[in-house]
């Protein structure tokens, strides 16, 4: 019931569409005119969804206020809220492919990094995802990339640059890789973004044994994807039959998506857990009312669709068979996480307690908000825009939400001050690194071994991120509270 009461969203405001068009009708347009038309006519629809639905309804302007000719995009900036970081409008198609997961890409996880106090800038790969031309042309994290199409990148042209790199056009970079204090060149690479590519949620999993016989779950989980519920319970089928002792789940670079799938993974780590205990409260504009919702709910267990309950009781019940049942979890998060990710270390603190809800890392980003798509869904489509306001402020079981500044760790790291990157899953990446040592104390001259080494080669490069880089890659994305996935098993 929850979640079906948006969906007829994407078709309201159509009378004032419909009369709009047959005015404009009447006129004869030349080129521009048609454009204004038709801007009008989105807008329109736009501006019918935003009074209804969007969080800081009261403050969007009069209509008579509004210039209804902009282009959508333009139009859709004038009436956020100052507040809002995270509303956004797209292409319908364009934006119901990224809430899958599916881009143009090469594959790369990406961060800058400025040189010795130069204006020279790297690109540092986090990662390359699985299959993508980046992994395939044996590009990986710790990896640098110090020119795009044989120009050094520098303070001054990185922003053009990385036009390129994100752009549809075969581009060559050139990777190096840190050693000591020096750039090592290695080969120059050619790269052809991929049309359509879609990311796995999960980067990496592995069941780490340490030296006192510890068998840790590790999880790099890089997206929540509603579309893809199998591969996680897939995963905890594998720890649950390795019967782990602790888990550690890495989030350092998930900057969010599905709440359905987020309560999957809650469900899944949570002791004890109990599908119609209150998991999240929603708190919405005056136009609805605020409510909390159990798991049950969440999974889709009150609709009047019984594909949809089935599917309920389905994950329900894989739940139940794959929870670890560990009375604590270590999660990385870092100035990258936002949305899901934060929302799955605020909600399951009620149920573990703040001490063992581990977070390591550094402060989130701060999104306690949550969205829906809206897309024109009429057949064929009038409205070629979609969509993704915030709509309502999320807390925990106990009501708690207020974190817009961000979660802040118990354990401080910033992986930028250890250089270069070990792969993902290492014991010598600083974050895994120290929930292992958390976990298993033995670990500790090791893993200082390592970070001293690492942090002397970062300020002998005298490394710095540079500030206000975002990849398109990880945009922080509001939490979608749109309709369950489904279950196939």
């Amino acid at each position: 019931m929850m979640f079906n009461r948006f969906f007829h969203l994407a078709n309201r405001g159509l009378l004032a569409v419909v009369l709009v068009s047959l005015f404009l009708a009447c006129k004869k347009e030349n080129g521009k005119d048609v454009q204004s038309s038709q801007n009008v006519i989105t807008n329109q629809w736009v501006i019918g969804n935003m009074r209804d639905i969007y969080y800081w309804n009261t403050a969007i302007p009069q209509d008579r206020n509004l210039d209804f000719t902009l282009g959508p995009e333009d139009f859709f900036d004038k009436i956020l809220h100052p507040d809002d970081r995270f509303s956004w409008i797209e292409l319908a198609d364009d934006l119901l492919a990224g809430n899958t997961g599916v881009s143009t890409t090469v594959g790369l996880g990406i961060g800058l990094i400025q040189l010795s106090g130069s204006n020279n800038v790297i690109i540092s790969v986090r990662y390359a995802l699985k299959k993508s031309p980046a992994e395939l042309a044996g590009i990986e994290r710790g990896d640098v990339i110090t020119a795009i199409n044989g120009q050094q990148l520098t303070t001054g042209n990185y922003q053009s640059l990385l036009n390129i790199y994100y752009g549809k056009d075969p581009f060559t970079v050139q990777v190096a890789h840190i050693e000591g204090n020096r750039i090592v060149l290695d080969e120059e690479v050619e790269l052809i973004p991929v049309q359509n590519f879609q990311e796995q949620a999960i980067h990496h999993s592995a069941v780490i044994t340490t030296p006192s016989g510890k068998k840790v779950a590790y999880l790099f989980y890089n997206r929540f994807l509603n579309t893809q519920p199998n591969e996680l319970l897939d995963v905890f089928a594998t720890f649950k039959a390795a019967d782990v002792n602790e888990l550690v789940l890495d989030l350092r670079y998930n900057g969010g998506g599905g709440i359905w799938i987020a309560a999957i993974l809650a469900g899944l780590i949570q002791a004890d857990f109990k599908e119609h205990e209150p998991f999240i409260e929603y708190k919405f504009n005056s136009n609805y009312t605020d409510e909390k919702a159990t798991y049950y709910q969440l999974f889709g267990g009150d609709s009047e669709k019984e594909d949809e309950v089935a599917s309920a009781n389905q994950v329900v019940n894989s739940i139940k068979a794959l929870n670890l049942n560990l009375p604590r979890v270590y999660i990385i998060a870092t100035n990258y996480s936002a949305s899901a990710s934060e929302l799955l270390i605020n909600n399951l603190r009620p149920f573990l307690s703040d001490g063992n809800v581990v977070h390591i890392g550094g402060t989130t980003v701060g999104k306690n908000e949550g969205s829906v798509t809206i897309v024109d869904k009429r057949s064929p489509r009038q409205i070629e825009w979609g969509i993704q306001p915030i709509i309502v402020k999320i807390a925990n079981k106990n009501g708690f939400g207020d974190y817009p500044k961000g979660l802040v760790p118990q354990y401080q790291i910033n992986e930028w001050d250890y250089l270069p990157w070990a792969p993902i899953g290492s014991a010598d990446d600083p974050l895994l690194a120290r929930a292992l040592v958390l976990i298993d104390p033995s670990l500790q001259p090791r893993a200082s071994k390592s970070m001293d080494a690492k942090a002397q080669i970062a300020r002998s490069l005298q490394a710095a991120e540079v500030p206000g880089f975002e990849d398109e890659l990880n945009k922080p994305v509001p939490i979608d509270i749109s309709k369950p996935g489904q279950l196939n098993r």
